[in-house]
């Protein structure tokens, strides 16, 4: 019983497979019927007609898993009936033109297309052998072109449903892609605009709150604002983890995930690039030294001024992601640097791209220990240098943190 079932089984995909469906079924079925009743009405003469007769009937009814096949072995049992000295037995005309269909249904190759009018050549040379007038079988010779026409019309429907099908579907897969697209860019953005703000606001409140041991009711409210601020970073981070498609936050995210026209910056033109860059390394620079730490930084520009950089929206894609690189360094910086030694951040700008540098000593205890870590700071511009082309390469040598990042210009990636 078990090998019968799985032979059903492998019977019924292999229908499925062949796109089958429960309309074939009744015309193979009634053809095969009405080819049984016509060899009862009309006996064969010859063994050979009721043997082909019977092949043709078996493969009719095995057409369904074997269309094409089958329809080349239907074919096969007609002509070969039709030169057989045998003018009676069954017409085989049913089981006939639903090979025929199938071969329009079903075939692929131009080759196919010779079986209707070898049929009906066929049809003629047994006809014009038993003196039947050529009128009163035309329309039969006809018929052969016509179910065969039918299949190529079946054929070329279920090739536009298809073709909807995968448009509809491809729709959906563009759509998604855009979504997770746009929560990346939304990751981006309140990871560079949000907790770089919320790491700060914490480490001046410990700051703060350290001073305010004589004063026990600041000293609480500190503690409050200190924890609250903590907590609420913790459930950014919670919300980068969730639109970077990361439940966890273990993994970090590939170059693929970034979408390359995203820009948390506005737009840059020539002159105000460099005055956006000194600006966000002088802020860096207050952000550190009220913090404690000793350093600077210096922004090289070697291009004229009248570089007209706004020219390519490329362009100030590549400067605003040096522009939110720079304020997640000076970030990291606070978190993980030693405020007794000293940093140092540099920005060139020249005719083959731009270039950060930064180079700061490694504190061996975070001066923010209780900050949520994502591990998506850095892998994020990454992710979006190597977008554009550039890249950005970290190494630590003797307590000494090292990054360089570039991104080349459009000659040079040329």
């Amino acid at each position: 019983m078990a090998d019968v079932a799985e032979l059903v089984r492998r019977a019924r995909e292999r229908v499925r497979a062949a796109g089958v469906g429960p309309v074939m079924w009744c015309v193979v079925l009634l053809s095969a019927g009405l080819t049984v009743l016509e060899m009862f009405e009309y006996p064969a003469q010859l063994v050979a007609t009721t043997v082909l007769t019977v092949v043709h009937i078996l493969c009719l009814l095995v057409l369904p898993f074997y269309p094409l096949p089958m329809s080349v072995a239907i074919a096969v049992t007609y002509v070969a009936c039709a030169f057989l000295p045998d003018m009676s037995g069954a017409s085989l005309f049913y089981g006939m033109w639903v090979a025929l269909a199938a071969v329009g249904r079903y075939g692929r190759s131009r080759w196919w297309w010779l079986m209707p009018p070898l049929i009906a050549a066929t049809r003629w040379m047994v006809a014009a052998r038993a003196g039947i007038p050529f009128g009163d079988y035309v329309i039969l010779l006809v018929s052969f072109f016509v179910v065969y026409a039918f299949g190529c019309a079946m054929s070329w429907r279920a090739t536009a449903v298809q073709a909807e099908q995968d448009r509809l579907r491809y729709e959906r897969e563009r759509d998604r892609v855009e979504a997770m697209r746009r929560d990346a860019r939304a990751a981006s953005r309140i990871h560079d605009a949000v907790t770089s703000d919320l790491a700060y606001m914490a480490m001046r409140l410990d700051y703060e709150r350290s001073r305010a041991t004589n004063n026990e009711q600041h000293a609480a409210l500190f503690d409050d604002l200190y924890q609250r601020t903590i907590d609420t970073l913790g459930e950014v981070r919670t919300v980068i983890n969730m639109l970077d498609g990361n439940g966890d936050g273990d993994t970090t995210r590939t170059g693929d995930d970034i979408e390359a026209g995203s820009s948390t910056a506005a737009s840059l033109s020539c002159a105000s690039f460099p005055e956006c860059v000194r600006d966000v390394l002088e802020h860096g620079d207050r952000y550190l030294a009220q913090l404690g730490f000793t350093g600077d930084s210096t922004m090289i520009d070697n291009l004229p001024e009248c570089e007209p950089t706004d020219a390519d929206s490329v362009i100030r894609e590549r400067e605003s992601a040096v522009i939110d690189l720079l304020r997640e360094l000076y970030t990291n910086i606070a978190v993980h640097g030693e405020p007794s030694g000293e940093y140092r951040v540099v920005v060139r700008r020249d005719s083959d791209g731009l270039a950060v540098d930064q180079v700061n000593d490694i504190a061996t205890q975070s001066l923010l220990p209780d900050k949520p870590h994502s591990g998506k700071g850095l892998p994020l511009h990454r992710a979006r240098f190597a977008t554009l082309g550039g890249s950005i390469n970290t190494s630590a040598e003797d307590g000494t943190w090292i990054l360089h990042a570039t991104l080349p210009s459009d000659s040079s990636q040329q």
